[in-house]
């Protein structure tokens, strides 16, 4: 034991750490519900909800933040999207009477 020490008491060692964090999924989430305002909003809206949902895991604020917003304003001009909501909340009502 005393040897190892002795042996490793002359040499150095360099350690490097890397913070692998990254705004990717933030920037995603943004990308696809500045998308989803102007195209295909059924198929985009659901794609930004997820990854901004994943970014607020990640705590990547800012990204997650525009993302869920554009999100939420290609929900909202969706005609599609809202007469699915509109549907399912018809159902939801007549089932309770």
């Amino acid at each position: 034991m005393a040897n190892d020490l002795e042996k490793s008491a002359g040499t150095t060692t360099t350690v490097i750490l890397q913070n692998n964090t990254s705004n990717s999924l933030g920037i995603a989430s943004f990308i696809f519900g500045l998308i989803s305002i102007f195209f295909l909003s059924p198929v985009f809206v659901p794609i930004a909800l997820i990854l901004g949902v994943i970014a607020v895991i990640k705590k990547q604020l800012v990204w997650r933040i525009l993302g869920l917003v554009c999100a939420l304003i290609g929900f909202m001009a969706s005609p599609i999207l809202l007469g699915i909501f509109g549907l399912v909340s018809l159902a939801g009502m007549g089932a309770g009477q």
